[in-house]
């Protein structure tokens, strides 16, 4: 898909906001999404998703990048992640993603594996996002060698388990957990390339259910319930990181 000033508009119209909110102090400095993107284009970026969450002209919105010249990670593209907003909700920020092709799901990479850039909009310099981007090629070999280990890591159906357990955590609140024996059925793949045991594909599966949704399943009460997908961008990059930092924990 290509994405035109039309189309980014349509699904994001707070990307090209000419001024930050009215209830924002003098002191809010405001970062130009717009002008970020003009200059991933000249550095040869192409913008390969877009998203908003809420309406409105000041609202947080992100935008995914990905440079022909960067190799695959495993069986995923890696992408620089633009995240933004002009009403204060989120800090101007890029970040490393992987984009895994089997599923067309994205990840976020945790900063303990690939830095952040983070400006609390006080101040701005597009230069600062160059020196970033500059910096992404000598940040790919420490995350090929994360998703590496974890492709390596066998899992024992229990230690699969195990993780689905501590997993669950994450995304549900206390008392609105699925029972045990339908935690299991988390680990199911939705596609035949992901019958597979190891560690990084047990955590795509599990992040997939996670975000995506559509898990039908009781509660430890017994009560009917729906696993609902996420749709606000700062939830789902949040369980992102902490789904790959437990997987981390068990390499």
């Amino acid at each position: 898909m290509i994405y035109t000033p039309e189309l980014i508009k349509s699904v994001a119209p707070s990307v090209f906001a000419t001024s930050a909110s009215n209830k924002l102090s003098d002191k809010y400095v405001f970062v130009p999404t717009d002008q970020v993107i003009e200059y991933f284009d000249r550095e040869g970026w192409e913008i390969s998703d877009v998203s908003q969450t809420g309406k409105g002209i000041h609202a947080t919105h992100q935008l995914k990048f990905r440079h022909g010249q960067l190799p695959a990670v495993g069986d995923t593209l890696v992408e620089a992640i633009v995240r933004n907003s002009h009403n204060g909700m989120s800090t101007f920020s890029v970040s490393a993603g992987l984009h895994r092709l089997v599923c067309s799901n994205g990840l976020v990479v945790p900063t303990s594996v690939a830095e952040k850039f983070n400006v609390r909009h006080s101040g701005f310099e597009l230069d600062d996002v160059k020196r970033l981007m500059d910096g992404f090629s000598k940040k790919l070999p420490i995350i090929q060698g994360s998703v590496g280990r974890m492709m390596g890591r066998e899992l024992t159906i229990d230690e699969q388990i195990q993780y689905v357990q501590k997993a669950s955590k994450i995304r549900w609140v206390e008392g609105s957990i699925p029972s045990d024996s339908q935690l299991v059925d988390i680990l199911t793949p939705n596609r035949v390339e992901d019958n597979k045991n190891d560690l990084w594909t047990t955590f795509n599966v599990v992040q997939e259910k996670f975000v995506r949704g559509g898990f039908d399943y009781r509660t430890k009460t017994g009560r009917k319930s729906k696993l609902r997908n996420l749709k606000s961008i700062l939830t789902v990059n949040n369980i992102n990181t902490k789904l790959w930092e437990l997987a981390e924990e068990m390499i």
